[in-house]
């Protein structure tokens, strides 16, 4: 099932919840730890899952609407064969990424005793750092001629900012005194890569490409503050 069509099962499922939800007891804040999973091929040619955390935390401002901020990082690597060209050495390569984001917005939930189905649109920067680590001496035989080649264990590092966005909803089901089990929370999950700008008759043209991503998470909620009324 491709990202799309899983976000589409998640909302339909939110919305089946959602409608058959009866009131229940509220309270101001939400705190939420686990684990996370992204997969895309933004940093490795055959794509990759990364692995990590998320957390966040919301503001309800009444009963079923908030705000909330997502912070979540997720790391990966994988060697990487890559082949000789005019502009670049051949060799096997060690490459890293690490991946955080950094993202606020809305959050729509709707209680009932049991469970709480929630649907959430976030804004803000994602933060990425990449290493690459020449791992194994090329071997170069004609007409391929290989020169001022860097030792093997040369390492090169580079980092960026940029937007970021995940839209998505999950599922909250109650376990007892303000501790609910987050059993999913998946997403679309996109930024916003550059990669160049060029002049052209005195005007910057801005060239860039968005990143698709699917994030998963699970994990634990809990629930503290006062309590904004409703139905227990």
């Amino acid at each position: 099932m491709t990202s799309a069509g899983k976000l589409g099962f998640l909302l339909v499922v939110c919305i089946a919840f959602i409608a058959s939800a009866a009131a229940q007891d509220a309270q101001r804040f939400e705190t939420f730890g686990g684990y996370s999973l992204t997969h895309s091929n933004a940093y490795f040619p055959q794509g990759s899952s990364l692995s990590g955390w998320d957390t966040s935390t919301t503001i309800f401002l009444n009963r079923w609407f908030g705000i909330t901020s997502d912070f979540s990082g997720h790391y990966g690597g994988a060697n990487i064969t890559f082949p000789a060209t005019p502009d670049f050495t051949p060799g096997v390569y060690r490459e890293t990424a690490h991946a955080h984001n950094f993202l606020f917005g809305p959050h729509f939930t709707y209680r009932r005793s049991r469970y709480a189905p929630f649907v959430q649109t976030l804004f803000g920067v994602q933060h990425t750092w990449t290493s690459s680590t020449l791992l194994a001496e090329p071997i170069c035989t004609p007409p391929l001629t290989c020169s001022n080649l860097p030792p093997v264990g040369t390492t090169g590092s580079g980092s960026t900012t940029k937007f970021a966005m995940a839209a998505g909803g999950g599922l909250d089901i109650a376990l007892g005194h303000g501790i609910w089990l987050r059993p999913i929370q998946a997403e679309y999950l996109l930024d916003r890569a550059c990669c160049e700008v060029e002049v052209r008759h005195g005007v910057f043209h801005y060239y860039g490409y968005n990143i698709n991503a699917f994030r998963y998470s699970t994990g634990i909620t809990f629930r503290f503050g006062d309590h904004l009324g409703g139905k227990k």
